[in-house]
């Protein structure tokens, strides 16, 4: 992969926020690239070590090992620029799941340079249990249908995550309201990260445009 350093937006958040379907609704947007470390995982084969080992990862509620995450995060961004899906001299890089930990902070600072970071922070972590043990029932998720596992998440998140905040500049992240509809949390993203990708990426009509979301964003 190239040395240059990916300008990136980073999604972070307790698990249940909503970082996935935000990601998905603002990889449609012109100028951005969606990468969510989530979907990599879970779409690892079963029948590999890897894809094994970070099952059970997944399963226990942890996090896969530091340098098994780097390694899959950097093939998978590699494979996307070789077919043209991201383009770096034309998009910033979302990035949803990772970095997971002070230590993926410092060895991601080696491939990305972070413009903003989008802090989706609840006021009550309750309608979030509730939220994942639905999401569990339509989508079959075993990582989310125990609710011990989903605390146990909360306590990893709290303890691994949230300190990453103060990696970062105060002045790049931003705290977002994550309830509400995905239109209403959308439209506050955007009003966060819009100046930023326009003054890194150029303006496009669609993206400027912060009233009108995806039409997906229900």
């Amino acid at each position: 992969m190239s040395e240059q350093l990916h300008p990136a937006v980073l999604l972070i958040g307790m698990p249940g926020v909503g970082k996935g379907t935000q990601g998905k609704l603002l990889g449609k947007i012109p100028g951005l690239f969606h990468l969510s470390t989530g979907e990599i995982l879970r779409s690892l084969r079963d029948d590999t070590d890897d894809g094994r080992l970070v099952a059970d990862c997944l399963r226990r509620g942890q996090l896969a090992p530091d340098d098994l995450m780097l390694e899959i995060w950097q093939h998978w961004l590699a494979a996307e620029i070789e077919a043209g899906h991201y383009r770096p001299t034309e998009q910033v890089l979302l990035l949803d799941g990772i970095p997971r930990n002070r230590l993926q902070c410092e060895r991601l600072s080696e491939h990305i340079d972070v413009l903003q970071v989008i802090y989706l922070n609840p006021h009550d972590e309750e309608p979030i249990v509730q939220r994942l043990r639905q999401r569990a029932m339509i989508e079959g998720r075993s990582d989310d249908a125990d609710e011990s596992i989903i605390r146990g998440r909360f306590e990893v998140y709290r303890r691994e995550t949230a300190p990453i905040l103060n990696f970062y500049r105060p002045e790049v992240i931003r705290a977002i309201d994550p309830m509400g509809s995905s239109a209403e949390v959308l439209k506050r993203i955007l009003d966060v990260l819009s100046p930023v990708i326009v003054a890194t990426r150029g303006s496009t009509n669609q993206f400027d445009d912060r009233n009108r979301p995806p039409d997906d964003a229900k």
